[in-house]
């Protein structure tokens, strides 16, 4: 799960629009790893980019995986997600 979570933060292009005020990608990040949102309102939230049922299926599967992990897990990957948003390299966007 761990390698699943660093290869979704790694496919979002965070390193350069989490500190641009891309309020989208921080909701998706948000609710990603928010345990109150089921998968069925995640695809709900997020439908208009999914244009497909393919894309659907990924989708509540990649939430799936978050809502089966832990407090301990999804603290960690908001800690890790700050972290990003607060880099140097972040900082100047």
């Amino acid at each position: 799960m761990k390698l699943l979570t660093v290869l979704m933060l790694i496919a979002l292009p965070l390193s350069c629009l989490a500190g641009s005020g891309c309020s989208l990608l921080e909701e998706v990040v948000s609710e990603t790893i928010d345990k109150n949102v089921t998968a069925e309102q995640y695809v709900l939230d997020f439908h208009e980019f999914l244009d497909s049922e393919a894309k659907e299926n990924v989708a509540k599967e990649l939430k799936n995986c978050f809502l089966g992990q832990d407090d301990y897990t999804l603290a960690n990957v908001k800690d890790f997600v700050e972290i990003v948003y607060s880099s140097p390299q972040c900082s100047g966007y």
